[in-house]
């Protein structure tokens, strides 16, 4: 197992770090793409947007470790917005950028596992709201200047009210009602000349399936939809004719897939059901985005402190009983499916590494020894970000050529 070292001597903020592995191409064709479209924002003659989804579980629904791998692909290049956001505040889980405060009455719906289906929208989570009930959105920190973009996905019952908008300046905007059955986008353009709150209210009620902060200049965007306690088959209970709707309107040019800790825990995990899950999920996105490049995560390191375990020479615990199955069979679909492939508990040291980033000052794990502190997934996010633009570093070509830019 690699040795932790201190990254940052003396920094007002203690990170840990060790010597992170490449990202692992096992034929993703749709990824020179992606390098293509980074060198050209990097050399100032790309005009496009390099949109990047990841979908996951808590590891992603907290934000610390996106938003890691978010603030620093948008200082190199260049600021796209927020992304796609939860529809309104969810239980647990925390947004980086915003602030969501709920009123009036909600309820909130949330596709966890194929024990709770249901029929949702990309991110698998709705908040249903009573009449008159309203979403504030306040960023954490101003928003930058230009043209920005909201997209609200919403579903009205028939004959149901519309929503309405306010805009920071106070400005309010009409999302009226559409005959149609099914869920409606909605996109309303503004400058935010004030620091104001955005808010989003029901006429008679309805239904928010995502909101999308997007700001209309060159650079990355990268949209961060987690569930608290999620495997990877909740894909299964998403509406597919919606997803790859809404994939095709979204156009992303990544796909993160950051799944496997909540497998490697399940007392009913079946290796070949599995296998199916992941397969079935990676090719269900591939139909929606046929353009995007897929990065398959592979389960972070993970310990059991009580009951079933597995005896991996680990210093006082024992690995989650089925995290060595699920990091085999993930790097397994990633080369049958030709997609990349990043090992995240080799990031961390190991499978056993977790009991050791628990134990450091401060901590960068959790004492449960599943999930991380803030301080870990900030340093597992550099360490992604850093194999990203050692990929990049390698693939990208001279600008003048084809950027790959989306007709």
């Amino acid at each position: 197992m690699k040795r932790l070292a201190l990254l940052l001597a003396g920094a007002a903020l203690p990170l840990l770090a060790v010597a992170a592995p490449d990202i692992e191409d096992y034929g993703d064709l749709n990824a020179q793409r992606v390098w293509r479209q980074l060198a050209a924002l990097e050399n100032g003659s790309g005009s496009d947007t390099v949109r990047i989804l990841q979908l996951g579980d808590s590891h992603t629904a907290g934000e610390y470790f996106t938003h890691a791998i978010r603030a620093r692909l948008q200082a190199r290049f260049g600021d796209a917005g927020y992304g796609w956001l939860t529809p309104g505040y969810v239980n647990n889980q925390r947004s980086a950028l915003v602030l969501q405060r709920m009123k009036g009455e909600w309820q909130t719906q949330i596709s966890r596992s194929t024990y709770s289906p249901g029929d949702f929208p990309v991110g698998g989570i709705t908040n249903r709201a009573a009449a008159g009930a309203e979403v504030e959105i306040a960023p954490k920190t101003p928003l930058a200047e230009g043209l920005w973009r909201l997209s609200v996905w919403t579903r009205s019952a028939p004959a149901a009210g519309g929503w309405v908008v306010t805009l920071p300046n106070g400005e309010t905007r009409d999302l009226p009602a559409r005959s149609k059955a099914g869920w409606d986008e909605y996109n309303v353009m503004f400058s935010p000349w004030a620091a104001n709150p955005i808010r989003i209210s029901a006429d008679s009620g309805g239904e928010l399936g995502g909101i999308v902060l997007d700001r209309l200049s060159p650079g990355v965007s990268y949209d961060s939809l987690g569930i608290v306690g999620a495997q990877v088959r909740v894909l299964q209970n998403w509406n597919a004719t919606l997803l790859k709707e809404q994939l095709q309107w979204r156009k992303p040019d990544l796909i993160v897939l950051a799944y496997g800790t909540n497998e490697a825990f399940d007392p009913k995990f079946v290796d070949v059901t599995y296998r199916a899950e992941l397969r079935a999920a990676v090719r269900m996105l591939k139909r929606g985005a046929p353009e995007a490049a897929i990065l398959l995560v592979g389960a972070p390191s993970s310990a059991k402190k009580s009951g079933p375990s597995v005896n991996a020479g680990c210093a006082q615990y024992g690995l989650a009983p089925n995290l060595l199955a699920v990091q085999r069979i993930q790097r397994e679909i990633a080369n049958q499916e030709h997609l990349l492939y990043w090992d995240w508990a080799a990031a961390m040291g190991g499978n056993c590494a977790i009991q050791n980033w628990a134990s450091q000052n401060p901590p960068m794990a959790r004492p449960d020894l599943v999930h991380l502190s803030p301080e870990g997934y900030e340093v597992s996010g550099i360490a992604l970000y850093d194999a990203m633009m050692r990929l990049y570093g390698q693939k990208k070509i001279l600008a003048g050529g084809n950027t790959g830019k989306r007709m």
